[in-house]
């Protein structure tokens, strides 16, 4: 298969950093999410679309995919260079993502990043490999989405017949479970579910950035809130204590929507992403208050909506709060 031996580059988003202040005082609010999610509700499960066909990689679930083989005696179009720069034929256990007819589409698992390991079942066998090169895409094979190449001594190795970069099969992919320490928990549901300790469980069906964002907030999940806390602290490092702002900060880090040296006021939250609300996560910030709602769940610095909204301190809380006063965001996509 075709591929391109230059490495994408991405963006960084800068932002501006500050404090915040938590809210005292009685608000009410039960039943439903309202203006949680817009027209399209939280609960449901957006088309992902691309190669994957809707399907989602997640921690220990395996996903059945179309598979093409290249390189290799037959095939020495394709050079023995990977995009990511490492020599193929020092690193066997090789694939390249697929996707569209370019090479800046070949986004097919998401647009992983070079290195990025996947566990690849074939022929009774399991390989792990890592992403070392990119590729077009194609149509499907064996009915199903073209996502992969494996480099043709990984295709040998996996007991694959190497057919001189012609073959195209069915593989499984998933996470390696080694990589899944510290993912959030999961639930079956459409909406994320609050655990008897106070975690949260995200969807299986939600993006992978969703679920970033509930692990990162079951790390902090009853911090001690302090004015000012959590500020000048990167937010790949877990504080000892936050406030609003540095705690909503800390989870859309984990779901890769902030550079770890982004230190935001509520205040800046209220410019912050996208006008409105999203269809899994929904900002609510004021000049003295941020919180807001993943996938239906509420992430708050105090249990605003009174008995029954969970804990009293920071962390995940079931009930809807009073959003008057508040502009209302989201993060781009989400």
């Amino acid at each position: 298969m075709a591929r391109i031996a230059a490495a994408l580059a991405a963006g960084a988003l800068l932002v501006a950093g500050g404090l915040c202040l938590a809210l005292v005082g009685a608000v009410v609010g039960l039943g439903g999410v309202p203006g949680v999610g817009g027209a399209a509700a939280v609960g449901g499960a957006p088309a992902v679309g691309g190669a994957l066909g809707g399907q989602q990689l997640v921690c220990g679930v395996p996903v059945t995919v179309g598979a093409t083989e290249y390189g290799g005696p037959g095939d020495p179009s394709s050079g023995t260079v990977g995009a990511s720069g490492v020599n193929l034929l020092a690193h066997p256990d090789s694939f390249a993502e697929l996707g569209g007819t370019t090479f800046a589409a070949a986004d097919s698992l998401g647009g992983l990043p070079y290195g990025t390991a996947l566990a690849i079942s074939a022929g009774g066998a399991t390989i792990v490999a890592r992403k070392e090169d990119i590729g077009l895409g194609g149509g499907p094979v064996a009915g199903l989405p073209r996502v992969i190449d494996l480099w043709w001594r990984l295709a040998a190795a996996l007991g694959i017949p190497y057919e001189h970069g012609r073959w195209a099969g069915a593989v499984q992919i998933a996470l390696p479970a080694a990589d899944c320490a510290g993912a959030a928990p999961l639930t079956s549901g459409p909406r994320a579910l609050l655990l008897a300790d106070g975690l949260a469980a995200a969807p299986a069906g939600a993006p992978a950035a969703v679920r970033g964002i509930i692990a990162s907030g079951n790390q902090i999940v009853g911090k001690p809130y302090v004015y000012g806390g959590g500020h000048g602290v990167p937010l790949d490092v877990v504080a000892a204590s936050y406030d609003c702002s540095s705690s909503v900060a800390h989870l859309l880090y984990g779901g890769g929507l902030l550079p770890a040296g982004a230190d935001l006021t509520s205040g800046d939250f209220e410019r912050w992403g996208e006008p409105g609300p999203g269809r899994w996560v929904t900002i609510y910030a004021s000049a003295t208050h941020v919180f807001m709602y993943v996938a239906g769940l509420r992430w708050d610095t105090w249990n605003a909506a009174g008995p029954g909204d969970g804990a009293d301190g920071i962390g995940w809380h079931p009930l809807v709060r009073s959003a008057a006063g508040f502009v209302v965001r989201h993060p781009p996509g989400l």
